[in-house]
């Protein structure tokens, strides 16, 4: 099966992708929400050459939405669209268990007539976190909301120790699910593991 991707650069959606490679099934595209105007995505805040070579290293096309607010669920389902175009049956997403954002992906998918697949879909968050530390894949924290961790730990290193930290904080989401933090998963250990 050919698949696109809803990609942020993150370490869920990465780890989703790797699960569907390592089953034997072909990432052709990469959609990536960028904010219009502007060289970045919508919520990690990366650049859009970072995309652009996770692309190359996986062999995929890349599509960025370029959208705003109002624009941005009809410009997600045109890149959904564009990708059943070169092939892809259905869009994996690095989602777990938020049911807004597990119908909103099958809402788009459906408008573009491809499949909507959650590797991840309510799983536990340390099994998923320990998982993506045994692939060898590597990722630090890129921003955080500041009403759950301070900005102490941007730039820091996804590791065991920091997983213990992240647990011992009530109220906390490991995998950082409701926005409490975001990470960038590095492209050469990308290019290294998947």
């Amino acid at each position: 099966m050919k698949f696109a991707a809803s990609f942020s650069g993150g370490k869920d959606s990465t780890l989703a992708i790797k699960r569907m490679l390592d089953e034997g099934k072909e990432v052709v595209a990469l959609i990536v929400s960028t904010k219009k105007g502007q060289d970045q995505s919508w919520t990690h805040n990366l650049d859009k050459k970072y995309f652009q070579e996770v692309a190359r290293i996986l062999g995929a096309e890349v599509f960025f939405t370029e959208s705003g607010v109002e624009d941005y669920e009809a410009l997600f389902e045109e890149a959904l669209r564009e990708s059943k175009v070169i092939g892809a049956e259905a869009c994996i997403f690095g989602d777990i268990d938020i049911e807004g954002h597990l119908d909103w992906n099958r809402k788009r998918c459906a408008g573009a007539g491809l499949a909507c697949l959650h590797p991840l879909e309510y799983e536990d968050r340390r099994a998923i976190l320990e998982e993506f530390l045994d692939t060898g894949l590597e990722a630090r924290i890129v921003k955080v909301n500041t009403d759950y961790l301070d900005e102490s730990f941007i730039g820091r290193l996804l590791d065991r120790s920091l997983l213990e930290e992240l647990s011992s904080y009530k109220g906390l989401d490991l995998c950082g699910e409701n926005g409490e933090y975001h990470t960038r998963v590095d492209q050469e250990s990308i290019e290294k593991n998947i």
